[in-house]
């Protein structure tokens, strides 16, 4: 199992953006040789690190050379690639009967599994339990974030009684997750558990195909660390099935875009809601009465650069329609979206415009927002 750092961290690991500024690059990407812990605003995340000893050369193509897409199913991500790209795989995966999605929760980021989901592309569940972790105590900020107790897997099986059911559902499978190389070690982490280092099956020993990193793609916001783009969290609920469900409507929204190709001339709705977290940090910096409203607002639809809002109070929608509030907004969307964007509050009794981008009214909560891991 793969050690967990929180200070110091041995000289011969590096995070893949340290790789990388070293020229170098993850001789094994779905495997982890241990684990960098941060604390986000409460919230604990983990950043994968990788050996020096075994990482490879990064292989950098001469200027205005595209590197090919990979077409393999083992690929877990395109070397380069485009939204429409992006957009294209996820129809691809939603029209793949042999596709399926998988979550897990776990005890702590490098513990035992104690929840696992695994539905097809057209929503069936075929795998939800909970599962006994066998003695193994579960972390105060994962039960925090999953809601799960020892107390709830009381009479749940083990991992061992569950195995031949998760081999039976999996078997010939390609297996999509949010952060596939996450859940995959943890499988892996389990099947060694379980079988005592037997040889892995083959859904288990290819690289699994990552939501995430295609969904970070298809969004197209820069990373902050430079090179590439910046992975969004799920927003599922930090249950395993309603975290399958959300990555299937996550691919659904990207599948949807996948006819229209293209350059991208800007954030649509869903790409808005993608980065509504980290909207709703900026404003919070600049005022925490404008940010209390726009986390209650609904947000209606997005269309020529502006983003149109509605708060279920009318007393409030009134306030957050003011020009101190709204420009708030607006300097917060200047940071974030990086494009001048502007904020409308639709008034109570109008009737919101259609719009290229309209979708049904969603309620926008406040989650905690980071670069980092699962």
């Amino acid at each position: 199992m793969s050690e967990v750092y929180r200070s110091e961290v041995p000289e011969h690991l590096m995070t893949t953006a340290q790789l990388r500024s070293s020229g170098m690059q993850p001789g094994d990407t779905t495997v982890a040789a241990g684990w960098l812990e941060r604390v986000f605003e409460g919230d604990v995340w983990l950043t994968a690190l990788h050996d020096v000893r075994s990482a490879r050369s990064l292989v950098v193509p001469p200027l205005g050379q595209v590197l090919p897409v990979e077409t393999s199913k083992a690929a877990a991500t395109p070397a380069r690639s485009t939204r429409s790209d992006a957009a294209a795989w996820a129809r691809g995966v939603l029209q793949d009967h042999d596709a399926v999605v998988l979550d897990t929760e776990l005890t702590d980021f490098d513990g035992r599994v104690i929840e696992i989901a695994v539905l097809a592309v057209d929503g069936t569940v075929l795998l939800s339990t909970l599962v006994d972790p066998e003695g193994a105590s579960i972390n105060h900020h994962a039960e925090r974030t999953h809601g799960i107790s020892a107390a709830m897997l009381t009479d749940a099986p083990t991992m061992a009684q569950v195995w031949p059911r998760l081999e039976e559902v999996l078997r010939g499978k390609t297996v999509i997750a949010w952060n596939a190389p996450f859940d995959q070690a943890r499988l892996r982490a389990e099947h060694e558990q379980v079988t005592g280092g037997a040889t892995s099956p083959d859904w288990l020993a290819q690289p699994w195909e990552c939501a995430m990193r295609r969904h970070a793609v298809w969004v197209g916001e820069p990373s902050s660390r430079g090179g590439g783009y910046r992975n969004h969290k799920l927003e599922g609920g930090h249950r395993a099935q309603g975290d399958c469900q959300a990555v299937l409507e996550r691919l659904r929204q990207m599948a949807s875009t996948a006819a229209r190709g293209g350059v991208r001339q800007g954030p649509d709705l869903y790409a808005i809601r993608a980065i509504w977290p980290e909207l709703l940090g900026e404003v919070r910096r600049r005022s925490r009465s404008t940010e209390a409203m726009l986390t209650s607002a609904e947000l209606l639809s997005v269309a020529d650069r502006t983003l149109v809002v509605r708060h279920k109070s009318a007393p409030l929608n009134r306030r957050l329609a003011e020009d101190k509030h709204t420009a708030v907004v607006n300097e917060a969307l200047a940071t974030v979206v990086r494009q001048g964007w502007s904020i409308r509050v639709e008034a109570h009794d109008a009737h919101p415009q259609a719009t290229i981008s309209k979708a049904p009214a969603l309620v926008l909560a406040s989650v905690d927002e980071s670069d980092g891991e699962h």
